[in-house]
């Protein structure tokens, strides 16, 4: 079995999906093998896809892959189906794949919710909120979190009266967040779509006590952030048991055995209440 993803120390988030992989694989039955096979440019979908085609090639039982967007890797994980190679996809749901026995991952609607749902019971100065967040279209993960936190503090009375998109770079979140903030002098929160978008976020208000910070994954990066208050709240996920979880399941589908369409792992909100605990435990495992 192969596992499809981008370099296992990119980051806090890869490492522990990696870890979750790797301990899974530890226990396998007899006669079962897992190789994590990384792309260097993760966000390079025509590389992505060659490193699918070549491992389809080599004949894998089953192929765990974390795609890079709802249907940038459809076409060649279907080549795999054609050869019989079982699919479980992880993360970030995919379309249109014929094979596909699994998704697990984070409930991207309920990251949402809880951020939005602390914002609502702990109230900012004003009840104007931003967002930052990647284009629309682009990850369904990414679309599905700012549904779940506008849903939740629309409901609630607050308004957003902004959003920004960025390409995940520093240089772009800092300068749309300065953008947002001097347009709406007034605004009272901003929700960051993912951890990387939430550092930027953070650098650009590093010297604005009044906004209320809000993010998404859990990310042990940001927990000094949210210990020294920079950062308020986290909805953090679960890419351990996510890793985990993936490579049982391929198991039993190997095995013929059935496994659920759709698993949603664990998630909790992080805030200064249970940041060093957070910490301490090395995340959600």
């Amino acid at each position: 079995m192969f596992a499809l993803s981008f370099p296992c120390q990119l980051n806090d988030y890869a490492t522990r999906l990696c870890d979750g992989v790797n301990d899974a694989a530890a226990g396998l039955p007899p006669g079962f093998r897992v190789e994590i096979k990384t792309g260097v440019n993760y966000g390079d979908n025509v590389a992505f896809n060659n490193l699918i085609q070549t491992s389809t090639q080599l004949g894998p039982a089953g192929l765990i892959v974390f795609p890079s967007g709802p249907a940038a890797q459809t076409p060649v994980l279907n080549q795999a189906c054609a050869r019989g190679i079982a699919v479980i996809v992880i993360d970030s749901p995919a379309d249109g794949v014929s094979c596909q026995s699994s998704f697990i991952g984070a409930d991207h609607a309920q990251l949402g919710r809880l951020a939005g749902q602390w914002l609502v019971d702990n109230p900012a100065p004003t009840r104007e909120v931003g967002v930052v967040a990647l284009p629309p279209g682009q990850y369904t993960s990414n679309d599905d979190r700012v549904r779940g936190f506008t849903e939740t503090v629309e409901a609630a009375g607050y308004a957003v009266v902004a959003t920004v998109t960025t390409d995940l770079s520093l240089d772009s979140t800092r300068r749309g967040v300065t953008n947002m903030v001097t347009a709406h002098p007034d605004l009272g929160a901003i929700f960051s779509a993912n951890s990387q978008i939430g550092q930027g976020t953070s650098q650009a208000l590093r010297d604005d006590g009044q906004v209320v910070q809000l993010t998404a994954d859990g990310a042990l990066t940001n927990v000094p952030s949210i210990l020294d208050g920079t950062i308020s709240a986290d909805a953090a996920q679960d890419p351990y048991g996510m890793g985990r979880t993936s490579v049982e399941y391929m198991v039993r589908v190997v095995q013929g055995q059935p496994v659920p369409a759709t698993t949603y792992t664990r998630a909790e909100i992080v805030d200064a209440a249970n940041a060093p605990a957070y910490l301490e435990a090395g995340g959600l495992r």
